[in-house]
């Protein structure tokens, strides 16, 4: 797989759960340090950790700036790991936000709503959510070390062979026999540059005199990258027919290009990296665990997945 494109792709709604899990994680890791010791009724932490301060206390529990500074990256206001000003107007917007949850919540409590069936149900999910992040964190903090950081980049830059790109510049028109007009005139000592601003189509780089920068084979259409990487400098192209229309082509420099350095990489190997352990570990827990899917009963004589009989499965899809 090419260096610069080996970050995953992935499809499916076990991957996309891996992709999202393996991003909150990312963003969850960039937050900063974890909060400070929970209070005994679940209500903020009793002191803020090293590197948090106090925000505001609601009937003597504590909000912290870290509690705004995730709310604010989840709400996509700041980056994860980014902090928020105490003076902005977003600040106060969530720090207000956060006063009132908290509010409702204790009220919550105060009525004994948090025992009703109902509310315990969606508490034990979202426990059960939450704890299976934490596992990940955990487990993702383990795995992405900056040891592995560097040799999964040293492995793959050592695998990575040098990309080749050239400079063009072209000039886009609607015939090939104006194409080959201006070929003509190009033989005939005429300016590029200044053939490309006369007659050429492609807004994008007519002022530019044509100039499409460096690029490689896999970013232009055919027969164009053909053409192009089949040219020596200063060499020009007959015309070239695309969907576009009709190309003449001048390449003005060759060159390999370097692999991207470890700083610029860095991002996409961890989110790489995070993705990678988290799917690893849910494969390894589900190779390791006893599944009974609803409508599925397991024959203990032969461990063979059979159809139930519906006298054999109670309403709640227990055996």
């Amino acid at each position: 797989m090419p260096f610069y494109a080996f970050l995953f792709e992935k499809t499916g709604n076990r991957e996309s759960l891996f992709a999202l899990l393996a991003i909150t994680i990312f963003s969850l890791n960039a937050c900063g340090p974890t909060p400070g010791k929970p209070q005994a009724d679940g209500f903020g932490v009793i002191e803020p950790a090293l590197g948090d301060r106090a925000a505001a206390r609601v009937n003597g529990t504590l909000i912290t700036v870290m509690d705004i500074e995730r709310e604010a990256a989840s709400q996509g206001i700041i980056q994860p790991g980014d902090p928020i000003s105490v003076t902005s107007e977003a600040y106060r917007q969530i720090l207000d936000e956060l006063i009132d949850q908290r509010l409702l919540a204790q009220e919550a409590v105060r009525r004994n709503l948090d025992q009703d069936e109902d509310a315990m149900n969606r508490l034990r999910i979202a426990r059960e959510r939450i704890l299976g992040n934490v596992l990940v964190e955990h487990a993702v903090a383990e795995a992405v070390t900056e040891d592995a950081i560097k040799r999964l980049y040293e492995e793959q830059a050592s695998l990575a062979e040098p990309s080749e790109e050239v400079r063009a510049r072209h000039i886009l028109v609607d015939t090939k026999e104006k194409a080959l007009e201006i070929k003509n005139t190009l033989e005939g000592g005429g300016s590029f540059a200044a053939l490309a601003f006369e007659h050429s189509k492609d807004a994008a780089t007519r002022l530019e005199g044509g100039d499409l920068g460096f690029f490689n084979r896999s970013s232009m259409v055919e027969p164009f990258a053909t053409a192009a990487f089949a040219l020596k400098p200063n060499e020009i192209s007959g015309p070239i027919k695309t969907n576009y229309g009709w190309h003449i082509i001048k390449v003005e420099e060759r060159r390999f290009a370097k692999a991207p350095e470890l700083d610029t990489m860095r991002p996409r190997i961890v989110r790489f990296m995070t993705f990678d352990e988290i799917q690893r570990l849910v494969s390894e827990l589900r190779e390791n665990a006893q599944i009974t899917r609803a409508g599925e009963l397991i024959d203990p004589t032969n461990n063979q997945v059979r159809n139930p009989s519906s006298a054999e499965i109670t309403i709640d899809g227990n055996q």
